[in-house]
């Protein structure tokens, strides 16, 4: 069997997701399989079925590129096991298929959020390190603050893929409950599942991780299920205080602007919950009229079964019976009698006004009830943090008004040259921090051949490689033509 490079099957895996999203949709559909291991016989079914719609060579190649056997010699398994007939693909492989798909990315709970904070206490156990030598060049140093970063970049990348998980997963059951039809009963199951998922959602996820992102939380000391002395925020502010009392300004400003990425999902998880709040709301209502409903019917069901008792007198409940008393604000119950077609009196002047009263306490009670608390990440802590934001806010508005339609010869003289002209008390240790914006609207590459630039501003100096900056609009003009 020829083997097929990494490349080549990274692409075709790509390029037949949908085969792997079956395969884990099977998966995910035993509950037991906590490990997300697939079957092996599963697998060359649904492989035989995708492949069957090609011809001949196609088919080949496929089988050839896609097989366990070559998976395994890419280093795209973790392990295949013909004893029990499981395998199981590299973490990679399944996060880069998830995030395909946002709503298939996975959530993450309050046990994984205790895994994150056990990294960053970590981190700061060995900031803390008495033994270590704070000198550039010393290889002790250099693997902690290696770490460090390994550390954090690590957890903002798992909070990012939660955020996006969490707006994939409510979008999905919010529209769920929007186009609910009432008289579609099968529908109705599809909304009460939906209601009862976003609530598991809001409790298991959202609050968990509205509590990570807290960075007052260490100052309330309010009981979360976060474990640990020290709130997850607050020890990432003590790591990179750490790097401020060596005056190490270049990794302190790098820190901070993964501190920074970190917060600023606070407002998008923020965001999410209250998007929520009206279906929880909404699903605590449907649940308590859930309750009373199935309260009432086996009342009723229980009355009925005592009166049959095989006589053919005094079988039918009578109108004043005590299961009827429930809705005797609506007027009452008519004796039943063959010929009678309408069954129920409906309520008189004199039934209106006990019906109002209910309904006044009942609004009345709902309005005076208290609303559920829900943490929120806190406001800055210091002056200079809020100056700190204020600036990282100024430059998202300014950057906001860029002429991404125009490519750049040179993007970072491009935006250095941009940001001169329109952002007040522009330095030039910004420049790192605006021209990332240029990836969201085109792409940012490397000049061929390799060209070294410098820029000088106010004293400072930057030394870089010259990259090019191709607008979005005009690659696609290209291909147009």
């Amino acid at each position: 069997m020829p083997v097929v490079n990494s490349d080549q099957t990274i692409i075709t895996i790509l390029n037949n997701k949908a085969l792997f999203f079956r395969l884990m949709d099977h998966a995910l559909a035993d509950f037991r399989n906590h490990a997300m291991e697939f079957t092996i016989s599963d697998y060359e079914s649904l492989l035989v079925a995708v492949a069957n719609k090609h011809n001949e060579t196609e088919k080949r190649r496929l089988f050839d590129t896609l097989s366990l056997d070559n998976l395994e010699r890419n280093g795209l398994l973790n392990y295949a096991d013909r004893r029990t007939g499981r395998f199981r693909l590299q973490d990679f492989i399944l996060e880069m298929l998830r995030h395909l798909d946002s709503k298939r990315l996975r959530e993450l709970s309050s046990a994984e959020l205790n895994q994150l904070m056990k990294q960053l206490e970590e981190c700061y156990r060995q900031v803390s390190d008495p033994n270590i030598m704070w000198l550039v060049g010393d290889n002790e140093f250099e693997e902690m603050v290696a770490s460090v970063y390994s550390s954090l970049q690590h957890v903002a990348s798992r909070l990012k893929s939660n955020v996006r998980a969490l707006k994939g997963q409510t979008e999905r059951l919010a529209n769920v409950v929007d186009e609910q039809k009432y008289i579609d009963l099968a529908r109705s199951d599809q909304v009460r599942v939906a209601l009862n998922e976003i609530l598991r959602i809001h409790e298991r996820h959202v609050t968990p991780t509205l509590q990570f992102l807290d960075e007052r939380l260490d100052i309330r000391r309010a009981r979360t299920e976060l474990f640990g002395e020290t709130a997850p925020m607050a020890l990432l502010k003590k790591i990179i205080a750490r790097f401020e009392q060596r005056k190490l300004t270049d990794h302190v400003a790098r820190l901070q602007r993964i501190q920074f990425h970190i917060l600023a999902m606070g407002r998008e998880v923020g965001d999410i919950a209250k998007g929520l709040d009206s279906y929880v709301k909404y699903a605590e209502d449907e649940r308590r009229r859930y309750n009373r409903t199935e309260q009432l019917y086996n009342a009723l069901r229980g009355a009925v079964i005592e009166k049959q008792t095989g006589l053919l007198r005094d079988f039918k409940l009578r109108a004043d019976h005590p299961v009827f008393s429930v809705v005797r604000p609506l007027g009452g119950l008519k004796s039943f009698v063959r010929a009678q077609s309408a069954n129920v009196n409906w309520p008189k002047s004199e039934g209106n006004f006990a019906l109002n009263e209910i309904l006044r306490v009942r609004i009345e009670a709902e309005i005076n009830k208290p609303k559920p608390v829900i943490s929120k990440v806190g406001d800055p802590t210091s002056d200079k943090e809020i100056a700190q934001r204020q600036f990282i806010e100024k430059m998202l508005a300014v950057m906001t008004d860029f002429d991404y339609q125009q490519s750049q010869d040179d993007a970072y003289l491009g935006v250095h040259e941009y940001l001169c002209d329109h952002l007040e008390n522009y330095s030039l240790n910004h420049l790192m921090d605006a021209v990332p914006f240029l990836s969201a609207n085109g792409n940012v590459e490397l000049a061929i051949p390799v060209v070294q630039h410098a820029i000088e501003y106010q004293g400072m100096r930057l030394n870089y490689r010259k990259r090019c900056f191709v607008s979005r609009v005009a690659a696609s003009d290209s291909e147009s033509q």
